[in-house]
């Protein structure tokens, strides 16, 4: 940890670099040595009383190395993992590290620092839903970080590129797992008493705004039905056997399907907006998915029964529009 503190405060950390470009430097070997030690809750709460996750915010923002900055947000999202012992709370109280994804999702293209930087908001969003008693606690960063700001890409837009584009499989299951977060968060905080009740008062006292003004939308409805007509095509190659990996991606077309249905089910999406076509092609994918893990008796996976349930849900909501 020494290493890093002093070629933080000496401006040096992309001074020493490896004789091959890709060999880890001095410093990312530390970065790799505290990447492990912040696995250890023990050891995570006493580098996060020393204030090391502002250390690790100021190697972000200084390198001009890509794996430095993985492994520094991958060092973050491993802190955050330890929740019930405050450190995760602790870290989402940081505003700043909020403003940090926001910028690594405008500006990074490398997939791996976008995977690390969704693993950490991953867990942000998933420790704010609790499934066990379906609800959700808001968090005013949280929320203002999935707030879209004028003239500047949305959160959800950001991922929704990510989404239709990566061919990354690792970086696709845990962006999918995220945006279906997001659809669930937004919609509870949206249809919250106090977000009502805010939304009331500046009525009130601006009567001229209309009362579901942009000022509320996390989710642009062109988004929407991108990832509508994306995951209806996924489905469709997951369902011959030629999706991501040339094959069949039992945990991409779970996630897959999961976003779906969210989209549908919160009415971010209408069905009539699907239209027949794309209604009937859904409902064909997840027959023939559906078939094939019943018909595969030697290969049964954990996420067999989850695909089965939300090929049934996804079509009695479909069915709706006949």
């Amino acid at each position: 940890m020494k290493r890093i503190l002093d070629e933080v405060v000496n401006n040096s950390i992309d001074s020493i670099s490896s004789t091959n470009v890709d060999d880890d430097t001095p410093f990312e070997r530390s970065l790799c040595a505290a990447w492990d030690v912040c696995t250890v809750q023990d050891y995570a709460s006493a580098l996060t009383k020393a204030q090391f996750h502002r250390v690790l915010i100021k190697v972000v923002t200084m390198t001009s190395r890509i794996r430095t900055r993985e492994l520094a947000m991958g060092t973050l999202a491993n802190l955050a993992c330890h929740w019930e012992s405050g450190i995760g709370p602790l870290l989402l109280d940081d505003m700043d590290i909020l403003k940090l994804c926001r910028s690594i999702l405008w500006s990074e293209n490398d997939a791996r620092v976008l995977l690390e930087t969704t693993r950490l908001l991953n867990t942000f969003l998933s420790c704010s839903i609790d499934t066990s008693h379906q609800t959700v606690i808001e968090h005013d960063n949280l929320t203002e970080f999935l707030t879209p700001l004028p003239m500047a890409p949305s959160i959800f837009h950001q991922y929704t590129l990510i989404i239709c584009n990566t061919l990354y499989s690792e970086l696709l299951l845990k962006s999918l797992e995220l945006m279906t977060r997001i659809v669930v968060y937004t919609n509870a905080i949206t249809h919250s008493i106090t977000r009502r009740r805010q939304r009331l008062l500046q009525h009130h006292h601006d009567k001229d705004m209309p009362e579901d003004d942009d000022r509320y939308q996390f989710m642009d409805k062109s988004d929407t039905l991108a990832l509508v007509t994306w995951g209806a095509e996924r489905l469709e190659e997951e369902g011959r056997g030629v999706g991501i990996g040339m094959g069949f991606h039992r945990g991409i077309a779970k996630n897959v399907m999961h976003l779906l249905w969210a989209l549908l089910a919160y009415n971010q999406v209408g069905i009539t907006e699907c239209g027949p076509e794309m209604t009937h092609g859904l409902g064909q994918s997840m027959s023939r998915l559906v078939s094939y893990i019943q018909e595969d008796e030697y290969d049964t996976r954990v996420e067999d029964e989850d695909i089965q349930n939300l090929a049934q849900a996804l079509n009695t909501k479909l069915s709706m529009a006949s």
